[in-house]
């Protein structure tokens, strides 16, 4: 998922409910109740990326000056961030409150598939919002926190990107030689060489979480999802460190120091499977891929036009930035598989299920396909027009086949298409992956003493297995392979009685889209 640091508790809910977080469970850890990092488990053939992957960036060293602008961000969730103070083409007004770019995510990683805040308060006096630029390790003496005044602008819809005013002004940072970066418009190509400057986190000693540099180089443009947001032409490259506390990042060309892109995610060691938390994944013309040690970016383009000078104006004719739309798609079952239970007992194939609401929208239209070759911002291959009064729920088949299928869809205040309407480059969407095959990796339980029982717990390995179905009995009479008598694991430990006949324990293992593995034993004591 995303780049961004936040405290190990919240894995358990984007555990749950796939996110999109840089941040791994430790070994055997439950899905439970957190989100965001910690340290990253590898499998046994794919160690973590350390950020000491990156050197750390020295006052000293010849690159530093221009990424004095660089820094740490951290909002009133503890969610680390890196950030830079950036202006528009034009003059500066030194009076002028500076402004700082970085991902959505770091505003909130509550974000919603197509929301979009608008000069919103960061809260009262003392809130825990703060910026320190020039995060280098060898100038923690020197190093001056800046409170955060507003969030001007926030999304995660297609870009993963936020604009975000401090309480102090450029003219301020100037005194400590913190100038604005400038930002450039044209993308990377693939193979152009590239810069990071980020401010990892996760897996490093506390001494040594500030500023490190990479130097690598851009891929191609890809069209990336992970959880349920969906971000089209990330720019991704291998540079090495990214973790979390990277998310925001400036992109530079190798010497330069105008922004290009900034980083928002990066496929974590130790996870498996597509397109959830840790673990984005590619949309190509034969499905959708995970690329182990491929990070992603997103180019700034779309905010060259938004920013002149000092002034972040995004209402401009020139900004490019989505306003934000009426129309919202809540997508009831992201991961399915291509036949689900019905009520009469069998089974069909699986529908949409998207319920679609309007703030001022009374009609709406629809295509759907998938992901990476549907381009939402096409008004050609949309359907008719409807009332969504007379269908609030978009409930289509979705196409067959394994795959990530996407749902676009505009809605206005009339039949007709025209006037007042969404505008198709700002299309709301949703998605649905499509996923008949069953965990790659077998069920795996860890099994502990008391005094008097042996507990035992069936181990979580994001992605591919995220709940089991168990039950247990005496070893001469408890067959694995009979369906009976499986229920559902709620996170409950076992409590076996050594006393008496040895005990067995029998696991099935399930994914996001309820695929089984085949039934384990495991014969304890």
């Amino acid at each position: 998922m995303s780049t961004a640091q936040r405290t190990a508790g919240a894995i358990v809910a984007a555990a749950v409910m796939g996110g999109l977080l840089t941040v791994a469970a430790p070994a055997g850890a439950a899905p439970t109740a957190a989100t965001t990092p910690g340290a990253a488990t590898a499998s046994p053939t794919e160690q973590p990326r350390a950020g000491v992957d990156a050197p750390l960036l020295r006052s000293t060293d010849p690159a530093a000056k221009r990424f004095r602008a660089v820094g740490r961000l951290v909002n009133n969730d503890g969610i680390h961030c890196t950030a830079s103070v950036v202006a528009g083409e034009g003059q500066v007004r030194p009076d002028a409150r500076a402004l700082v770019v970085t991902n959505g995510h770091c505003v909130s990683q509550d974000l919603t598939t197509n929301e979009v805040r608008v000069d919103q308060p960061t809260g009262q006096e003392g809130s825990g919002w703060r910026f320190t630029p020039a995060y280098f390790v060898d100038t923690v003496a020197q190093h001056r926190a800046f409170p955060v005044r507003s969030v001007r602008y926030a999304t995660m819809k297609v870009v993963d990107v936020a604009v975000i005013e401090l309480d102090t002004t450029y003219g301020e940072l100037g005194k400590i030689d913190v100038r604005p970066l400038r930002l450039d418009g044209r993308a990377p190509a693939a193979g152009e060489a590239v810069e990071v400057a980020h401010a990892p986190v996760n897996d490093i000693p506390e001494d040594q979480q500030f500023l490190r540099h990479s130097r690598c180089r851009a891929g191609a443009a890809a069209n990336v999802a992970e959880g349920p947001w969906l971000w089209t032409g990330a720019i991704s490259n291998d540079c090495a460190g990214i973790v979390g506390g990277s998310s925001g990042s400036p992109v530079v060309r190798a010497g330069a120091d105008r922004v290009v892109a900034l980083t928002n995610t990066t496929v974590e060691p130790g996870y498996l499977g597509e397109c959830l938390l840790g673990r984005p994944c590619e949309a190509g013309k034969d499905g959708v891929v995970a690329r182990k040690g491929t990070s992603y970016a997103i180019p700034v383009g779309v905010l060259g036009g938004c920013l002149a000078g000092s002034e972040f104006t995004p209402k401009s004719p020139r900004c490019a930035l989505d306003p934000g739309q009426p129309l919202v798609v809540n997508q009831q079952r992201p991961v399915t598989q291509s036949r689900v239970p019905q009520a009469d007992g069998g089974s069909g194939p699986v529908r949409w299920q998207a319920a679609l609401t309007g703030n001022g929208a009374r009609y709406a239209q629809v295509k759907v396909g998938p992901f990476g070759t549907t381009d939402c911002t096409d008004p050609a291959g949309y359907g008719s027009v409807f009332a969504l009064a007379d269908r609030p729920v978009f409930d289509d088949l979705v196409p067959k086949g394994e795959n990530l299928y996407v749902l676009c869809a505009v809605g206005g205040p009339s039949p007709t298409v025209g006037r007042g309407w969404q505008p198709h480059r700002f299309a709301s969407l949703t998605s649905v992956r499509v996923d008949d095959t069953p965990p790659t990796v077998a069920p795996v339980v860890d099994a502990w003493e008391s005094d008097d029982s042996w507990v035992v717990n069936p181990i979580f390995q994001p992605w591919e297995i995220t709940g089991y179905e168990i039950k247990y009995g005496p070893r001469a009479t408890t067959d694995c392979a009979d369906p009976a008598g499986y229920r559902t694991y709620l996170r409950i430990p076992a409590f076996l009685k050594k006393s008496g006949a040895p005990w067995r324990y029998c696991a099935i293992g399930l994914d996001h889209a309820d695929n089984r593995t085949p039934p384990k034993a495991f014969d304890i004591g």
